[in-house]
């Protein structure tokens, strides 16, 4: 196999890893009221997903 495809699926698997942690504290970080928090791991989600 090409060394760049893999190189591009491992890339994505580890964002798809970041992303879902992303959400999951986010999710914990809203239920416990830390709204600061959340608006700064919104906005490292959001430059994520852009990629």
């Amino acid at each position: 196999m090409n060394e760049k495809f893999l190189n591009s699926k491992i890339m994505k698997k580890e964002n798809a890893n970041e992303i879902s942690q992303l959400q999951y504290q986010i999710k914990r970080y809203r239920a416990m009221g830390k709204g600061t928090m959340c608006q700064t791991l919104t906005k490292r989600l959001e430059r994520l997903l852009l990629k």
